[in-house]
């Protein structure tokens, strides 16, 4: 090969490796929006379970305590069926 071949070559690849960092930034933006956005929809279903007046220690500790449940099936349709009923008739707060 000739030194103008190489020269192109290693070009053609630094441009290759330019273009995978931009796209590895634009996914850990996108991941980044995706978890904000996550957040913001679990801070709003506490709002609407009327629970933000909770003391943050109450509120971890109920949810963990309903972690301990959720490998139990029955109990988690109940919760299924209870949010579903909540979100279709407004009966809690709107968002």
């Amino acid at each position: 090969m000739t030194q103008t071949n190489l020269i192109e070559k290693r070009k053609r690849l630094e441009q290759r490796k330019n273009r995978l960092k931009q796209l590895e930034a634009s996914l850990n933006i996108q991941e980044r929006k995706n978890r904000t956005r996550r957040l913001i929809e679990l801070g709003g279903l506490v709002f609407k379970a009327k629970l933000e007046d909770w003391n943050s220690n109450a509120l971890l500790g109920g949810l963990l305590s309903l972690k301990e449940k959720e490998s139990d099936t029955q109990q988690m349709d109940v919760w299924i069926r209870q949010g579903g009923v909540a979100f279709s008739s407004g009966k809690s707060n709107k968002l």
